[in-house]
C-alpha cells in the first residue's frame, strides 16, 4: 500500500454545513463518551456500546476523507493494463472495512444539494482519471464493494474496441443510496486500457430501485434506463441533463441524455490500446445476471457482506448488445469475477469510473 497518502480533511468542504456527518458522527462520540460517566450497569453498557459503534463508525469516515486525496503514481496512465490493476487492487485491498462493521454514514442534505448544481455533476463526464478528483466526495453510490473481472468477449461479436477485445479490469457493485425499502442497484465497470486511459460504463435497472427485492442480481442491468419517475429524481436528472449540455461540442456530440449512456469511446480503442479505425459500436448493451450469484430477495444482510461471499471465478453477467435500437439483441460475452469482493474506503472514497460523454454513432 502506498504510504504517500496525507490527511487533508480541509479539501472536503462539501461536508463543510449543518449537515455535516464526519461532525455529527463525531459530536455523537464525544456526546456519547460524557454519557459513559453518568449511566451505571446496564445503562452504562449500552451507552459504552453505542460509543464503540460512533467511533468506529468516525473512524472509517475519516479514513475516506484522508484516501479521498490519493494520488497515482506518476506515468500511471502510460502503464500496461495488468500493472495498473494490480495498483488500483493494493489500494482497494489494503484499506478493507470489517465485515461485521460497516460504515453507513451518508452525506447530509447539504453536501446532497450539490448534485443539483449541472456545473458540479459535469465533473462525473471530464474528469480523465482512475480515482476522484482531490476533495470531491461520492454523493451516491457512496458504498460499494469491488472486484477485479475480465471482460470475455465471444467470437461471434461484430464490435469494435473492448466489445471485442474484452480486457481486465474492475466492477464495483452499489445502492445508489443506503434504502433497503428501495433496493437501487447499480454497477460501475472500469476496462483498464494499455498505456491509454480506462474505458468505464455505469449500467442500472432503474433509478427508482427495485422496491423491496433486496436480490442484486434480480433485474438485468443496461447502459439505457427508463426516465425517473419521482419528482426528487426527475429535478436530479434534469441537472445531470444540464451537465451534458456544458459538454464540448453540438447536440449531436453529445449524450442523448443522463438515462442513455452511449458505448461509442468504448468501440473507439481495444484492451492493448490500439485506436479503432471503422468503430462499431453496440447501441445498448445489457448485463443479464447469474442467478446462482443472487440471493434471497428477503434478504435484510448488508449488501457488501453478501458481495463478499461471491467466489472468485464467478459469471457475474451474460453480456448481450443491441447495433441499434430496433435490432434484436444477441450475446457477445462474460463479466467473471477474478478475485473476491472487498468494501474497502478506498473504493469507496477514491475510485472514479468516468462517464461516456461522447454520442452513440452508428
Amino acid at each position: 500500500m502506498r504510504t504517500d497518502i496525507a490527511p487533508k480533511l480541509e479539501h472536503n468542504a462539501q461536508f463543510h454545513g449543518p449537515d455535516d456527518p464526519h461532525k455529527s458522527v463525531l459530536s455523537s462520540f464525544f456526546l456519547l463518551q460524557s454519557e459513559t460517566c453518568y449511566k451505571s450497569s446496564l445503562k452504562e453498557e449500552v451507552a459504552k456500546m453505542r460509543l464503540s459503534i460512533a467511533f468506529s463508525q468516525a473512524v472509517s469516515l475519516i479514513i475516506c476523507l484522508q484516501l479521498s486525496d490519493a494520488k497515482l503514481p506518476d506515468g500511471y496512465q502510460g502503464l500496461p493494463a495488468t500493472q495498473k490493476q494490480e495498483i488500483l487492487w493494493e489500494q482497494i485491498s489494503g484499506s478493507p472495512y470489517p465485515m461485521d462493521n460497516l460504515p453507513t454514514v451518508m452525506p447530509g442534505t447539504f453536501a446532497m444539494a450539490n448534485l443539483l448544481r449541472s456545473e458540479y455533476d459535469k465533473v462525473s463526464f471530464t474528469q480523465v482519471s482512475d480515482e476522484m478528483p482531490t476533495g470531491r466526495t461520492k454523493l451516491i453510490h457512496v458504498y460499494g464493494s469491488t472486484a477485479q473481472v475480465e471482460l470475455k468477449i465471444f467470437d461471434n461479436s461484430t464490435y469494435t474496441g473492448i466489445f471485442k477485445s474484452g480486457g481486465i479490469g474492475l466492477a464495483r457493485l452499489s445502492l445508489a443510496k443506503e434504502d433497503y425499502e428501495n433496493y437501487t442497484p447499480g454497477m460501475g465497470l472500469k476496462i483498464l486500457i494499455d498505456g491509454q486511459q480506462s474505458q468505464n460504463l455505469q449500467v442500472m435497472w432503474s433509478v427508482d430501485g427495485q422496491g423491496t427485492n433486496k436480490n442484486f442480481f434480480h433485474n438485468t442491468f443496461s447502459n439505457i434506463i427508463p426516465p425517473p419517475q419521482s419528482f426528487a429524481l426527475k429535478v436530479l436528472s434534469k441537472a445531470f441533463d444540464g451537465a451534458i449540455e456544458m459538454l464540448p461540442g453540438t447536440t449531436q456530440d453529445r449524450p442523448e441524455s443522463n438515462h442513455n449512456l452511449p458505448l461509442y469511446e468504448q468501440a473507439s480503442v481495444t484492451r492493448d490500446g490500439q485506436p479503432v479505425e471503422k468503430v462499431v459500436a453496440p447501441y445498448q448493451v445489457n448485463f443479464i445476471p447469474n442467478p446462482a450469484a443472487g440471493w434471497d430477495p428477503a434478504n435484510t444482510q448488508d449488501v457488501r457482506v453478501n458481495l463478499n461471499a461471491i467466489p472468485e471465478g464467478t459469471v457475474l453477467y451474460t453480456l448481450t448488445a443491441k447495433r441499434t435500437s430496433t435490432a434484436t439483441e444477441e450475446v457477445i460475452g462474460q463479466l467473471i469475477t477474478k478475485s473476491p469482493f472487498v468494501a474497502s474506503a478506498y473504493e469507496d472514497a477514491t475510485l472514479f469510473f468516468q462517464h461516456a460523454a461522447k454520442r452513440w454513432r452508428s
